[in-house]
């Protein structure tokens, strides 16, 4: 349990993050600490966010998007000031322009004077405004927590890397990282119940579930280097009318309670630093340490997140269950722990109207950044690849602690994307693919359940069988899609299927080697009667896989 301290009244420096080095990049000089005045100005030469973890990286990243947004979203308001002046406005040249510039110069000048304009509002030990922080936040018993609480793998003794003294204090620069992380992704569950918060009870703050990136699935594109990163995750929405849409440092102060009694999501600046959590950092200043932290209840996403739809980075499933007439019901799609790759593919990829997707199955709404690509691939015919990278939390029963991180990198060929009859076929062909993968590990996990009839036991699915051949063909998958071209990509569909059997095949043949003499002798099943015995052997069941997969791979001449 949390101990009860003394309040800490002490007034300590400055770490201003616009400044101060503190997010972990790889640059073309190599690894280093940057800050976000370096990754604008240009002299940091940053390439990626590579911090902590990958849910880290993500955070720090929608921070360092909603920056870009809102500078390039007050410079365009200052131009588009009428009518005819948005009528002429081409969002898709404005785009390619601006990214032209960005690679070409490595700097952005629009965010320099952006950040002069909210500088004061990035220091991570303000007295009165600290950065995603309540300056006074305090419980009823001046409870502070270990700095472990907000660092997700050293908050238990157990299965954690870090040394005690790293759960002990934090450097400035690392806690303002797991800061913003735990806006981002914390877990559900009690939390100590702020002075100020009309919900706490009995001095608790009780349940109202994770950050909102976690309730999400996570989803960017990657670029050359970082700035390019922030273009390509930029649609209009994120720029152009978007009415209220603050992120925290260009709103008012928070205090223990929510800013409103049911707060609202404005816009993609909003939800990208949306403030699940009310925070508190305590420093030792004369060892420029953070060596406690206080997290209470903040704003929580209304409804579940039910039609929480102006997020640019992360599919939306339909919920025919939620929906009533008049009113469809959406609500942000995580990407699964388990075989990842072919549970991800369809929210990435697929719009309504494409085959499969009618009445109550709706198809899911992909992210916008990646329609937003789509769309201008339309107009430029650009068809690149895109680097794809997709991170979500998955955490315990209600939430209520972290399980694990979900992390994969997938090229998509941007033709696929587009909104024609020929991306919608060829997009179709990549679901087949997709899903005859599948059906032969079912065939596979069928098969090695089999063969432990033949041995003289009992029938069961061999999930681990099957999970073997999505394990090898995953990243396999991976690069054929990657390298998909649309003009031979019947005959790429045919290869596919090819390497899924011969990989079948070698899984299936090492099963039979192990199965036993007995399995390869086998025994008779009884029927109804007599009449309709039938034996079972390895040598029968590897003949009825051959032809489920027949079925399984309709693209092989068998």
């Amino acid at each position: 349990m949390p101990t009860a301290q003394p309040r800490d009244t002490a007034t300590p420096g400055t770490f201003n993050l616009i400044d101060e080095p503190w997010i972990p990049c790889r640059t073309l000089d190599g690894a280093r600490n940057l800050s976000i005045r370096e990754i604008f100005d240009g002299s940091g030469k940053a390439l990626a966010i590579v911090g902590d973890s990958p849910t880290q990286d993500y955070a720090v990243l929608r921070v360092l998007l909603a920056i870009f947004w809102r500078a390039h979203h007050h410079e365009l308001a200052e131009e588009l000031t009428n009518r005819r002046s948005l009528a002429q406005f081409e969002w898709d040249e404005w785009w390619t322009e601006t990214r032209a510039q960005l690679n070409s110069t490595g700097a952005d000048d629009t965010v320099l004077d952006y950040l002069a304009t909210v500088h004061n509002r990035f220091d991570l030990l303000d007295a009165e405004n600290p950065f995603m922080q309540v300056a006074d936040l305090h419980t009823s018993s001046n409870t502070q927590q270990e700095v472990a609480r907000i660092i997700p793998d050293a908050e238990q003794d157990y299965f954690t890397m870090r040394t005690a003294a790293g759960r002990q204090s934090l450097s400035y620069h690392e806690a303002a990282r797991w800061l913003i992380h735990t806006h981002a992704f914390d877990y559900s569950g009690i939390k100590s119940g702020a002075v100020g918060d009309e919900r706490v009870k009995s001095g608790r703050g009780y349940p109202i579930g994770q950050g909102w990136a976690g309730m999400t699935g996570g989803t960017y594109v990657i670029g050359s280097n970082l700035l390019e990163t922030l273009i390509l995750n930029t649609p209009e929405s994120a720029v152009i009318d978007t009415g209220k849409d603050k992120p925290v440092w260009e709103r008012k102060q928070d205090t223990a309670a929510q800013r409103s009694k049911e707060p609202q999501p404005q816009g993609p600046a909003d939800l990208a630093t949306w403030q699940s959590r009310r925070v508190r950092l305590f420093v030792d200043a004369d060892n420029a340490l953070v060596t406690r932290v206080l997290v209470s209840n903040g704003d929580q996403i209304p409804d579940a997140g039910k039609n929480v739809l102006n997020d640019p980075m992360t599919p939306y499933r339909y919920s025919p269950n939620q929906s009533k007439k008049g009113l469809d019901a959406y609500y942000a799609r995580p990407y699964d722990t388990q075989r990842t790759m072919w549970r991800s593919l369809d929210p990435l990829i697929v719009v309504d109207g494409d085959p499969g997707f009618k009445g109550k199955d709706r198809a899911p709404i992909r992210p916008a950044n990646l329609a937003n690509l789509a769309r201008i691939s339309k107009v430029t015919g650009n068809s690149e690849t895109l680097d794809v990278a997709i991170v979500s939390m998955e955490y315990g029963a209600q939430s209520s602690s972290v399980a694990t991180i979900v992390s994969a990198n997938i090229g998509l060929p941007l033709h696929l994307l587009r909104d024609d009859s020929l991306s919608t076929a060829h997009r179709q062909i990549v679901r087949d693919a997709a899903q005859a993968t599948k059906n032969a590990a079912i065939s596979l996990g069928w098969f090695s359940g089999q063969l432990a009839v033949a041995a003289g036991g009992d029938y069961a699915f061999d999930a681990d069988a099957a999970d073997r051949l999505y394990t090898i063909l995953e990243p396999q998958f991976i690069s054929w899609l990657r390298n998909l071209s649309p003009d031979d990509i019947d005959d790429q569909a045919t290869a596919w299927q090819k390497q899924i059997k011969q990989e079948l095949l070698f899984i299936a043949e090492e099963l039979v080697r192990g199965a036993g003499q007995k399995a390869m002798i086998g025994r008779t099943l009884e029927g109804d009667d007599e009449a309709n015995a039938r034996i079972i052997n390895a040598g029968s069941l590897y003949r009825a896989l051959r032809y489920r997969l027949r079925k399984d791979l309709p693209l092989l001449e068998n």
